[in-house]
């Protein structure tokens, strides 16, 4: 062998499915499970799941941001005040 060629590839090994009981071999070489099926079915990725869902916390409304668009709108209905002789479906062709 010359120092051009360079051997072939080695293909990695076949993954196993990551869900216990399923002996599948993975389809790509990102993937942890054989199949969609095999993903929701795993016990682990389920808990997983659940104490996330559980972990996120509801925010009250009182400590939410308000959004406050009454400067950014008053310009707008001035506007739209100087076009009242039209009718709502033709006001956006009229310029």
């Amino acid at each position: 062998m010359t120092a051009s060629e360079a051997p072939p590839p080695i293909p990695p090994p076949a993954r196993a499915c990551a869900r216990p009981g399923c002996a599948a071999s993975v389809h790509k070489r990102t993937a942890r499970y054989c199949s969609v099926r095999c993903s929701s079915l795993d016990p682990g990725r389920r808990a997983r799941l659940r104490a996330g869902a559980q972990r996120g916390r509801v925010v009250p409304l009182a400590r939410q941001l308000t959004l406050n668009f009454d400067g950014a709108e008053a310009p707008l209905a001035q506007f739209a005040g100087l076009r009242e002789d039209l009718p709502s479906g033709l006001s956006r062709l009229a310029v």
